[in-house]
C-alpha cells in the first residue's frame, strides 16, 4: 500500500529529518567543522519546536490505524538512511519511534552529550522556562505567580533523596516514559540529576582505579626489590 498520509509527502518527511539529524549533531557538542557548538536559549528553544512537529506529525498516524503503512514505509527509509556508512554512528537506531518523542531525543542530547559548561546550562535553563511560561499563558492569567505555584508543589518530587552510599534513588540513565514532555522543568532537573549520578558514579570508579593501581605497582615495586635482594645474597661469597 505504502505512503498513504496526506498531509506531508514521504521524501518531504525524510527531509525533514535529515535536517533534524543534523541539529541532534549539534546538540552532541559540536559543528561539522570539529569546533565546539554554542547554544543560546532560542537556538534551543527553535531545536524543541523541530522535536514538537514530528511529534505533532506522529501522534497523527497514531491516531488511525490506516497510517501504519505510512509508518513502516518511512521506518524501511530511515534505516536505509541510517545504515549508510556517512550517517553518525551515535544516531544509528533513529526510528519513527525515536521522533515520535523528538523532543525528550533533543533534550537528552543537550544534557547527556554536550559539555556541560555553565553558559550552556544557564541557556538550557533559560530556554526551558521560558518554554513552559509559553505554555502556562495559554490557561493562566498570571503565568509567572502558576509556574512559581507548581515548582513549590514539585519540588520534594523533583530531587530524590540520597541514599547512604550518597547516590539517587530511583534515578536512571534512561526513562522508560515515553510519553510527549508536558513538564518541562520537571524533565529537565531529572535529566541534569541522572548526569550528575553518572558523573559521581564515573568520579567513584575512577577513583577506584587508582586506588587499585597504586596498591598494584606499590606491590610490584616492592616484590622486585626483594627480588633483588635475594639474588643479592645468593651472589654474595
Amino acid at each position: 500500500m505504502g505512503w498513504n498520509y496526506p498531509d506531508i509527502s514521504l521524501d518531504e518527511l525524510v527531509k525533514l529529518t535529515k535536517g533534524f539529524v543534523d541539529i541532534l549533531i549539534l546538540a552532541s557538542g559540536y559543528q561539522s567543522s570539529g569546533l565546539i557548538a554554542h547554544w543560546d536559549p532560542q537556538n534551543i528553544k527553535k531545536a524543541f519546536q523541530w522535536g514538537r512537529f514530528f511529534e505533532n506529525v506522529f501522534s497523527h498516524f497514531s491516531s488511525s490505524d490506516v497510517y501504519q503503512e505510512s509508518v513502516k514505509e518511512l521506518d524501511k527509509t530511515l534505516s536505509e538512511l541510517t545504515s549508510s556508512a556517512s550517517f553518525p554512528q551515535g544516531l544509528a537506531h533513529l526510528s519513527s519511534a525515536t521522533l515520535a518523542n523528538a523532543q525528550r531525543f533533543v533534550l537528552e542530547h543537550l544534557i547527556h552529550v554536550l559539555p556541560l559548561s555553565d553558559a550552556h546550562l544557564r541557556a538550557f535553563l533559560t530556554a526551558t522556562i521560558e518554554m513552559e511560561l509559553d505554555q502556562l499563558s495559554g490557561t493562566e492569567n498570571n503565568c509567572l505567580d502558576a509556574y512559581l505555584n507548581k515548582l513549590t508543589l514539585q519540588k520534594t518530587s523533583l530531587i530524590p533523596a540520597p541514599d547512604r552510599k550518597g547516590f539517587m534513588k530511583d534515578l536512571v540513565l534512561s526513562s522508560p516514559d515515553i510519553a510527549p514532555i508536558k513538564d518541562f522543568t520537571k524533565y529537565a532537573v531529572q535529566e541534569i540529576l541522572k548526569r550528575r549520578c553518572a558523573v559521581s558514579c564515573i568520579s567513584t570508579v575512577e577513583t577506584g582505579l587508582d586506588i587499585l593501581s597504586n596498591a598494584i605497582r606499590r606491590r610490584s615495586l616492592s616484590d622486585n626489590n626483594l627480588l633483588n635482594e635475594r639474588l643479592s645474597e645468593e651472589k654474595a661469597p
